[in-house]
């Protein structure tokens, strides 16, 4: 049985220009995030994270991964109930902080 309802969908995560994300909820603990646009990497791009997920209530999600190529660190917190997303990203090789709010759409069951 499947514990979160995100489990086993995917969706567009919409930041904005150059930062647009499919997001595949493989498991509990594993997403697949595929990119369609982004500053720093090709369209197409697909990275495989190992993830914790809290559900915060009904629809609200935090999610926590750390990216193995860069040392980046990626929290979220999600609302899928809204369909808004909020993320935190430290970019360790360019030491930079990202705080970024974006929109969610499902894409297929």
């Amino acid at each position: 049985m499947v514990k979160y309802k995100i489990v086993g969908h995917e969706y567009l995560f919409d930041f904005g220009e150059n930062a647009k994300y499919q997001l595949k909820f493989k498991s509990e603990t594993e997403l697949e995030v595929k990119v369609v646009a982004d500053s720093y990497f090709k369209s197409g791009i697909v990275n495989h994270f190992t993830i914790e997920m809290t559900e915060v209530r009904d629809g609200l999600y935090l999610l926590t991964w750390t990216e193995p190529d860069s040392g980046n660190t990626v929290s979220h917190v999600d609302d899928f109930t809204a369909k808004v997303a909020y993320t935190n990203i430290t970019n360790v090789p360019d030491n930079q902080f990202w705080r970024l709010k974006g929109t969610i759409k499902q894409l297929k069951d």
